[in-house]
């Protein structure tokens, strides 16, 4: 093998192992986000598949044992999914609030298994009323 075959077959080498390690590094964190409503048309293929899905929490629907937490997320008002969730959950995480969570969903038993829950209010980061000057 002389010189210029060497290099050409280790930038090959080198080229291969990049683009296996993009390809392994997308694959693996790459997770598909739906909301409530474009989720549930779609929740028969998602089945056990982790996903990430936009809902508000429906008021009066958060139950807490413990870290334990059921709730309902929806968006039109007919489209629910009911979410279980182990850990702890934001402050600003309450009836109303937007929120995303981040699992699979278990389409025989019709939950939403959360791993990660994020929630904000868009309210509490709305600048305050000021006066204008005169």
């Amino acid at each position: 093998m002389n010189g210029k075959t060497a290099l050409v077959a280790s930038i090959l080498v080198v080229v291969a192992a990049m683009g296996f390690l993009v390809y392994t590094g997308l694959t693996d964190n790459m997770v598909y986000y739906y909301h409530v409503d474009e989720f549930l048309t779609k929740a028969a293929s998602l089945d056990r598949e982790t996903i990430k899905v936009n809902g508000k929490v429906q008021k009066g629907s958060i139950n807490k044992q413990d870290l334990d937490y059921s709730f309902v997320i929806h968006g039109q008002p007919q489209n629910i999914v009911q979410v279980n969730y182990h850990g702890i959950v934001p402050d600003t995480f309450k009836d109303g609030s937007d929120v995303v969570v981040e699992g699979s969903y278990d389409r025989d038993a019709r939950k939403f298994h959360a791993t990660t829950l994020l929630a904000k209010c868009p309210t509490k980061y709305e600048p305050q009323n000021q006066s204008k000057p005169e």
